[in-house]
Formats: C-alpha cells, structure tokens, sequence
C-alpha cells in the first residue's frame, strides 16, 4: 500500500481580487474569485461491492501517485462532492443509508460529521450555497431538504410533485448550481417497472428565494426544463467555457434511446441532443467533456445483464463519431466500469470494477494512452477530486451576431515558459470577444484580452502563468476565444 504524504492545509484569500478585477473587463459580470495557494490534490475514491463492505481511498495525483487505502466506511451505495469554497468533501450515502457524511482533507480524510435526511428518503445529491446552506435530492421522495452542509439542520423544503410523473414522486437526481440558480434532474421513472414515464426534466430552483423558477411562460403554471431524452441519469455537469450544462441520458436499459443533451442554463431550454447512444452504439452510464471538442463516455453493450459488457470510448462532439476505445471489457458477468472524472492535469481516471482485478485506471486524455493502474481495495464506483479553482467567471453566454473567429494557433507548442498565441477576428466592424485559457476541467486560468476587437489579426504572449501571476502545473491547456462572434479554441501544452 502506498502511503500518503504533504496532506493539503486548508487556505483561502482573496488578497489577488485587485489584480483579477483590473486585468477583467469591467464589464463582465459575475466574477467569484478563489485563491489556490499550492494545496496538495486528491483523486477521493469510493470502493464497493454493493453488499457487504464499502470504504473510501485517496490517490495523490502528482507522480508517484501515493495511495491511502480503505480509509473509513461508507454505504455500499455512496457518491461523492467535492465543494472547492468549503474545502471539504460530501459523501451522500444513498439506498437503505439515507444519510450525508462530511469528510474533511485536511484532517487525513477524516469523517468529520454525519447526519441523516430521512429514513427512506434516498438521497442522491448535494450541492452548497455557502458554508451556511445545501440543498439535497431525495430520490423516493417529493421534496428538497433544505439543510445547514456541515450539521443536517433543516432549513426548509421545496416540493418537486408538480413536476412527478403519474406515480406521484418526481425522482430527483442530480445537481448543479449556475449562478444564483439550482437544476436538479428528474429520472421520471415509473416505480413499479422502472422504466421511463415520460421525458426527463431538470426543476430549477433560485437559490435566493428558495422557490421554483418557472422555465416555460407561455404554458400555465410553473414549467420545469423538459428534455428531448428521458431518464438523465449521469451526473449533471456544467462547463464555464461553453456557458452550457450537460446530462447522460440513459432512457431505458439495454435499449439505445438515450444520449448526451445539453441544456442553456441561462435561457432554460434545452439545446438538443449532442450525441446519442445509437452514436456510442449502447447505454451511456456517464460521460465527461472535454474543452476542444472530446467527449469520454462509459458505454455498456445495449443488451441484458450479465452480457451488458462495458468500454470506455472517446468521441467527437462534432462529427458525433467515437473515435477511441480505451478500454473494453472483455470477460465476466456485466459491466464491470463505473464513474469517469476527468482532472486539470488532463487526466482521465476509470473506475474499473473488474471482478479479478478491480482498480483505477488513468489515462492521459492528450494521447488517450493508460498510464497508471492503482489498486484502491474494493472495486472502485466513484471518483471526485480535491482540487481548487484558480479562477471561476460566472457569465452569460453571448449569442453570436457576426462571422465566427479564425482559428487560433500557438508558438512553440508545446512550450516551457513563453508562448505567442496567434488569433484573427474576421467581419467588417469591432465585436465584444474575449480571450482566455482554460484547463482540462472547463475552468479559466488566464484572462488574455477582453473588450471590443476590431477586424484582423492579433498576437499575445502568454508566459504560462495563472491571473495571480503563478506558474500553472504542466499539462494540457485550452486558448478559447469567445463572444458574440462565436467560439473558437486550440491546445496549448506547458512542459516543465
């Protein structure tokens, strides 16, 4: 077993909010700025095998990888959050556990506190407001539970059964706040066959008020967002740097009637369906993307267990074509792949639940290659990570009006200290765009340029540094230019 060293301290300061503010427009609204302050990061794992034991485990993501094993008990049906401003993780214990478990980093992945949101109430998610107020799913049930995060203590609840199926209860899932704005999807599953009732729907909820937002005005009543797909079943995910959230639909098992959809949280409609599981040729169990245009999805064979066999597949969200298998299940009694996560060093990280070799398999996601298998003790479910935000920008999406921009390209790429980023804005007169670089996970790292660009050709310099003017680790980055011309982005790698 590997031993784990340099535990993360716990730091925040917001001492650097001068130097963003004056290097963003002053236009843009919505900024939260959070310091990171050279904390370790964590790969936190749950491991079960669904019946009779269940722990969680820690990998240190820089090589050598250190590994704490089977650290302290969960349910044997858990999901992990990692909420970057409280600096703790959230383990919601779901079926027949029915409780919430808070894990701190700081204190060697101890539990720190546990409470319960209700006999029977199987809860599936929750997200944080602040340190003072969380909101969490309840599956079988028709409410919300408001709660205090770290003590349980309720603070109300928001009833969902307007939005239930003919079986009365809604089966919410998963969660994502966007600004002042919380979506949670609905399964819409008849109880008695759990097969879909119907389209899935995502509730929206504004976190200031606590009340439902209603998403379609022209119909009576309130209106939750309505899904083309039915049974959004992977975690809701949102990515700052297309303004976009997005959802796994699986519709019904063993059935290739579902797909990855994509959602405008800030117009509350849905923006289609960006690829589907005739596409991924099978039931998509989750999926992450990519900046640049990837997708990785685990996709099981769209026939009854025990024969559901699992791959790990990477895709184009443009030509909507799999381009990759990484890695394909070959023997065995049902899928033995679980959660994906993908983290800023570029790193995708599988849950291989293998029923001889179970372990978690990384992947360097630039050249879709394995480099790493870590044995974590009992087969892996779910992966989140400890890692915090160099900078967030919560901000409405522009709708294009002109001619997209060119294509942005890099020199040297990959570089070591200095790179000359090369981009040329097309039209006949000056558009609001913005120019920024972006890591594996969706989240800005730099601004470079934002206001009004005039027609041409431009070059900046980027010394592969943070908006705090600290050296970004080495890996793979994303130039996106973005703004009422369009959206357009290259890869830049940093090699120390």
């Amino acid at each position: 077993m590997r031993s784990a060293s340099n535990e993360p301290v716990r730091t925040r300061s917001l001492a650097a909010l001068a130097l963003v503010l004056t290097i963003l427009v002053a236009s843009v609204p919505g900024i939260r700025v959070e310091a990171d302050e050279g904390a370790a990061e964590y790969a936190f794992i749950l491991t079960t095998d669904y019946w009779s034991a269940a722990y969680y485990s820690t990998i240190e993501i820089p090589p050598p990888r250190d590994t704490e094993v089977s650290i302290e008990p969960v349910s044997t049906d858990a999901v992990a959050y990692y909420d970057t401003d409280e600096d703790l993780i959230f383990v919601v214990n779901r079926y027949l556990a029915d409780n919430v478990q808070v894990v701190d980093p700081n204190s060697a992945f101890a539990t720190v506190g546990q409470y319960s949101v209700g006999n029977g109430s199987n809860p599936h998610d929750i997200r944080l407001v602040d340190g003072s107020k969380a909101y969490v799913s309840r599956f079988e049930w028709k409410t919300i539970l408001i709660c205090h995060p770290y003590t349980g203590d309720s603070l109300g609840t928001i009833d969902l059964s307007p939005f239930a199926d003919a079986d009365g209860i809604p089966e919410m899932d998963r969660m994502a706040i966007v600004g002042d704005r919380l979506f949670v999807t609905l399964n819409s599953l008849d109880h008695t066959t759990w097969l879909p009732d119907g389209p899935g729907k995502i509730a929206v909820v504004d976190v200031v008020a606590d009340t439902l937002i209603d998403c379609d005005p022209d119909s009576a009543g309130v209106q939750p967002i309505v899904l083309g797909l039915a049974n959004p079943y992977t975690e809701l995910r949102y990515q700052p740097c297309t303004g976009q959230v997005y959802v796994g639909c699986l519709g019904g098992w063993g059935v290739e009637d579902g797909g990855v959809e994509v959602v405008d949280p800030y117009s509350l409609k849905s923006e289609g369906v960006l690829i589907t599981e005739g596409d991924l040729d099978g039931d998509i169990s989750d999926v992450v993307l990519a900046p640049g245009g990837a997708g990785y999805a685990v996709v099981l064979e769209a026939v009854a267990w025990p024969d559901n066999f699992a791959r790990l597949v990477r895709f184009d969200t443009a030509t909507k074509t799999v381009t990759d298998t990484l890695c394909l299940q070959t023997s065995g009694m049902g899928s033995s792949m679980a959660g994906i996560e993908l983290n800023r060093q570029m790193e995708l990280y599988l849950c291989d639940r293998d029923a001889t070799n179970p372990g978690v398999r990384i992947y360097d996601a630039a050249t879709d290659t394995e480099i790493d298998f870590i044995d974590v003790g009992l087969p892996p479910y779910d992966i989140c990570y400890t890692q915090k935000n160099f900078a967030s920008v919560a901000v409405e999406p522009e709708k294009s009006v002109g001619p997209p921009p060119a294509a942005i390209t890099a020199h040297p790429n990959p570089f070591g200290c200095f790179t000359t980023i090369t981009y040329t804005l097309g039209g006949e007169r000056p558009l609001e765009m913005r120019l920024g670089v972006f890591d594996a996970m969706g989240r800005r790292v730099r601004c470079l340029a934002a206001g009004e660009t005039s027609p041409g050709t431009y070059h900046i310099e980027w010394n592969g540094r943070d908006d705090f003017d600290r050296p970004v680790a080495p890996g793979v980055y994303f130039c996106v230019m973005y703004g009422k011309g369009g959206t357009t982005g290259s890869k830049v790698i940093i090699e120390r």
